[in-house]
């Protein structure tokens, strides 16, 4: 389903009414947000549609999508993802498609990209009054991934830990494809197995061969409430469980 931009400006636009009169950003939205292609897709497209009420300019720009040792995503030039046009003018209420193709389909482990869409400067709106104006440019990455020839699915919890009242989660994707992470959810049970804690931390993509480290902390009202505390990482092919013993002397 298509996104409206406009909301990923949101924020952007708030704090920066706080220091100018006025902040304004052009309204777009991408359909689909995301491209998966393969031996068996070898093309997509993409459409972007001006929800302004002025004309909106866009460059195109392609970029290898991977994550470091810390599960920071990387970014660097790539000539693996083909795409046309490179520029978009596109009035208002009117769409423009993006035709996107990779250059190797047959992949052992999936190539990952990401499709940026950037705003270009165009005509200032007027704003209201004397007051000052900032023109806030959107840049979308749409992920465009290369699906693997035989995907394989699998993730390892390497570390599920509490130490002082932190809670630690490390996990790594050991197939050949990306995992979109739903929810990494924690439950605590008293000795009774009563239900006393639970909360869910939120994450986007895991890439293949990734490691990423996940931390929250208990307060010690409810560290020393909690006897056993059960994970559940969940993405959108598989789910990890694991169950831990919580003792007095994991919270001091």
């Amino acid at each position: 389903m298509p996104v409206a931009i406009r909301n990923f400006a949101f924020f952007v636009l708030a704090c920066a009414s706080l220091f100018s009169g006025h902040a304004t950003a052009g309204e777009f939205s991408v359909n689909p947000i995301r491209l998966e292609l393969g031996a068996a897709v070898k093309t997509g497209v993409i459409g972007v549609r001006n929800d302004d009420k002025q004309k909106l300019n866009f460059q195109l720009q392609a970029m290898e999508w991977t994550q470091d040792a810390t599960g920071k995503d990387i970014y660097t030039d790539t000539q693996g993802l083909v795409f046309f046009p490179k520029i978009l003018s596109i009035e208002p209420a009117e769409e423009r498609l993006i035709r996107v193709g990779a250059k190797a389909s047959a992949v052992p482990t999936e190539k990952t990209y990401r499709l940026f869409i950037e705003e270009l400067p165009g005509l200032l709106k007027t704003p209201e009054g004397n007051s000052a104006q900032i023109n806030v440019l959107i840049r979308f990455g749409a992920p465009v991934f290369v699906a693997p020839l035989k995907p394989q699915d699998s993730l390892d919890i390497d570390r599920f830990t509490v130490s002082k009242g932190a809670i630690t989660i490390q996990a790594k994707n050991t197939g050949n494809r990306h995992q979109l992470v739903r929810g990494i959810e924690l439950k605590g049970a008293d000795a009774g197995g009563n239900e006393v804690y639970a909360l869910t931390l939120a994450d986007r993509y895991l890439l293949a061969g990734t490691v990423k480290t996940y931390a929250t902390t208990l307060s010690a009202a409810q560290c020393a409430k909690i006897s056993s505390l059960a994970l559940e990482f969940m993405t959108d092919k598989l789910s990890e469980k694991r169950k831990i013993d919580v003792t007095r002397a994991m919270c001091l």
